[in-house]
């Protein structure tokens, strides 16, 4: 018999809407659940300035019982970036059970068509690590201003919705590992003018290629190191994985660094790999959460069932000197 207690259901709302009228009947609620609950820390409430001042009028006094942050800085960078924020955020604020109300708006405009599914992504992955967790998370769309397709995935990657009437569970939600590798098709090829270096269990040669090619393709040599460490997470993760004799490949554009390594065997299983943080213990995976705060994107794949292997590839701005 399975003696395991039941994980708890991860609190991560939709909070959709499109009007300022329903943008306050949804978040001003929410905020004075958590500044009623004398136990609980203020929660914090992150969209754009104009909905802050919004949400400033509505509260009244009890706006000095809530932690205001700017989305715009609050989602810059990677959704790796943004992650490693909140999960440092909830480390810092929540009280010794963990509990912590926090309510965000993702920046959607200005996104790019390869950047805009990352974020949808990044949905399913707060699901996944928030999971069993207390704290009670909303997220919000407002659909004058976040695409269509953008609205559809949060009730995909969100398991309920809330709006002025309460809580629902969301009739589309898929689970969150099957949700992250849905459409993934195969990698492009490398360019024919790649270049490439075998590894054969030398793990600083991945650090080095990846480094000195960088700083020859003109990134500053501090941005280079980086680039070189962050390859380094995942030659250190081949190798744990007993693949010595992997081998990577580079090759930028005018503004862009890639760099890719493959191994001949073994799967990569989980979507998730890397976004979880270092813990007290060392794991496997533990030089890929570096990997993702560095690289803008991180991508995975498996061979199919008639081919083993896997891939890792990994691309970021090419930062020049000066």
């Amino acid at each position: 018999m399975d003696q395991r207690a039941p994980v708890p259901p991860v609190k991560h709302h939709a909070g959709i809407h499109s009007s300022d009228e329903e943008f306050l009947a949804v978040v001003v609620p929410f905020l004075r659940e958590a500044i009623a609950d004398a136990d609980e820390p203020d929660p914090v409430a992150i969209t754009t300035a104009r909905k802050l001042d919004l949400l400033r009028d509505a509260l009244g006094p009890d706006a000095r019982q809530v932690d205001f942050r700017d989305s715009a800085r609050w989602y810059r960078g990677s959704p790796a970036n943004s992650m490693a924020t909140a999960l440092d955020y909830y480390v810092t604020h929540a009280n010794p059970e963990g509990r912590l109300h926090m309510t965000g708006e993702p920046v959607w405009d200005g996104r790019s068509p390869r950047q805009i599914p990352e974020w949808k992504r990044y949905e399913a992955l707060a699901t996944e690590l928030f999971t069993g967790a207390p704290p009670d998370l909303m997220c919000l769309y407002d659909t004058r201003t976040a695409p269509p397709d953008v609205v559809d995935a949060a009730r995909h990657t969100h398991p309920t919705e809330l709006n002025r009437h309460g809580i629902r569970p969301s009739p589309l939600f898929t689970e969150p590992a099957v949700y992250a590798t849905r459409g993934l098709g195969p990698l492009p090829a490398p360019p024919q003018d790649a270049v490439g270096v075998g590894l054969d269990g030398d793990l600083t040669a991945g650090h080095r290629f990846a480094a000195d090619q960088a700083r020859a393709r003109g990134m500053a040599p501090g941005a280079a190191a980086r680039f070189g460490q962050a390859v380094s997470g995942a030659t250190r993760y081949a190798a744990s994985q007993g693949c010595d004799r992997a081998h990577l490949r580079l090759w930028s554009t005018r503004q862009r660094i890639v760099c890719e390594l493959r191994t001949p065997r073994g799967r990569i299983t989980d979507p998730f790999l890397g976004f979880r943080p270092p813990g007290p213990e060392l794991r496997p995976e533990d030089g890929l959460w570096h990997t993702r705060q560095v690289c803008e994107f991180v991508d995975m794949r498996s061979g199919d069932e008639a081919q083993e292997g896997w891939t890792i590839r990994m691309e970021t701005d090419l930062v020049t000197a000066g």
